[in-house]
């Protein structure tokens, strides 16, 4: 019989699950209400004591208690994380490390019913795992040579108060000095991608834990993602009501999956290549801040609508329509990469680059595809999986096709009429080229939503396609 420790207190009628004090290492108390990392959800709100498992009255707008009521119970946690969040929980358990009756974790019977019902986790078990999420990647990157990377010199500097500073040579020997590094990098990356990513990225990017460790850092630099947050996180101090709380979770929630993706594409290049924190900023930043300054106008019609339908999303929801704007036009600047590196091992510029690439995304209806992917629900983790490996066939394949007619192009060709480009790339390849639109016309005559069957049968004329570039 399962068993599930179950503590609530009473905020405006609505039950919510609480926690008491944690270890500061172990808790960190699981995000807040509504930032990033605040303090705990019964400092929080008024009229409720920590560590008092009573029932209390709020005075106050009785839709702002509700609201506030609702965001603790179902916590930054969504019902999508379950799978992870649960196979997380079974690793730890496989090595020792973890009871979940201790914990007053659920079980995975209890999980499945929460995944029946649509609920994730509540706050404080999600402050729990957060806990361990941390604990377990300071502790194996202490192992690596990750603490070491010059990068990280300020990370140790900014832990100790100001007025240490000027010993920093006696600091920089500090002999716990890779623990503190590890200690104030893990928090960081488990406060905003959650305890279960680590292991799911260095899998999905078959990268070690220096690397993923380097690549996050990076990807934080490379789309100027503090800047952001803390705007994000600015909104703490807004009057009730003015920018709800689901607007800004939006946000974040959008910055974090802009944030995964970006650290999964920059871990695998700072595995495969020993790149420093300092390497991958020196190749990437440049071109992403040129390419975030020509803005939606390199971006294809189909993506284009896309942000601007997540920008309409999260204004809905009560985001600050200019701060959403910034947040939703972050996640296409991911590709950035792909054109930089298109860029750099050929004599066209970024911005050429990126008007073939997304022409080339345009004509082989790559963007369409990429587009209906992401809208995708998968099931579970097998799914994501397969989905997630074919997104990365897609966005390789469109390189390659983009590498290819740059080279057919040659130097001293026009890159004015990128459209021309890739007409005279197709020439060379009209049965297969055939085969793709024709593919994508059958595909969308049927008409339906996109399936994942449908996305692979798309995906197979395309790869017949691209195969042929190296055979020419």
């Amino acid at each position: 019989m399962s068993r599930h420790v179950d503590h609530r207190i009473r905020v405006g009628g609505v039950a919510v699950e609480f926690a008491d004090e944690v270890d500061s290492q172990r808790g960190h108390r699981g995000g807040g209400i509504r930032g990033a990392d605040p303090q705990a959800v019964g400092e929080q709100l008024p009229g409720v004591r920590s560590g008092t498992p009573q029932i209390q009255r709020i005075s106050g707008d009785q839709s702002f208690i509700e609201e506030i009521s609702d965001c603790v119970e179902r916590g930054v946690a969504q019902v999508g994380e379950l799978d992870a969040q649960g196979r997380f929980m079974s690793k730890l358990e496989s090595l020792g490390r973890l009871d979940r009756m201790v914990e007053g974790l659920p079980d995975a019977a209890l999980l499945a019913e929460r995944a029946q019902a649509r609920r994730g986790l509540v706050r404080p078990e999600d402050a729990v795992l957060l806990a361990y999420g941390k604990l377990e990647l300071s502790q194996a990157m202490v192992t690596t040579s990750a603490p070491d990377d010059p990068y990280f010199a300020a990370v140790l500097e900014g832990y100790f108060p100001k007025g240490l500073r000027k010993y920093d040579e006696i600091i920089k020997r500090h002999r716990l000095r890779r623990e503190i590094i590890a200690t104030v990098v893990a928090n960081d990356v488990i406060n905003k991608c959650g305890p279960s990513f680590p292991g799911r990225l260095m899998s999905a990017a078959s990268c070690d834990t220096r690397a993923l460790i380097i690549g996050f850092e990076a990807a934080k630099a490379v789309l100027d993602l503090p800047r952001l947050w803390t705007a994000v996180a600015a909104l703490d101090s807004k009057v009730p009501g003015d920018v709800p709380a689901s607007g800004q979770m939006a946000l974040f929630k959008r910055l974090v999956y802009t944030l995964r993706g970006e650290t999964f594409w920059l871990a695998r290049r700072a595995g495969r290549e020993n790149l420093s924190v300092a390497d991958l900023i020196g190749r990437y930043e440049p071109g992403t801040t040129e390419l975030r300054r020509l803005g939606g106008e390199l971006l294809a019609p189909v993506e284009r609508a896309r942000v601007e339908s997540d920008i309409q999303d999260m204004v809905a929801l009560g985001a600050p329509q200019a701060l959403a704007r910034q947040v939703a036009n972050l996640e296409p600047l991911t590709t950035a990469i792909d054109l930089v590196d298109l860029a750099e091992g050929s004599s066209w510029k970024l911005a050429d680059v990126a008007k073939l690439y997304q022409q080339v995304g345009a004509d082989f209806a790559f963007d369409r595809l990429r587009v209906a992917a992401g809208s995708f629900r998968a099931g579970d983790s097998f799914e994501r999986t397969a989905l997630r490996r074919l997104m990365e066939d897609l966005l390789a394949e469109q390189a390659s096709v983009t590498r290819s007619a740059m080279a057919l192009a040659g130097p001293k060709t026009s890159k004015d009429d990128p459209h021309k480009l890739v007409e005279a790339w197709s020439t060379e390849r009209k049965p297969l080229v055939s085969a793709v639109h024709q593919a994508m016309e059958d595909i969308e005559s049927a008409g339906g939503s996109w399936t994942f069957a449908k996305l692979t049968i798309a995906n197979a004329a395309l790869r017949e396609m691209v195969a042929s570039v190296g055979s020419r």
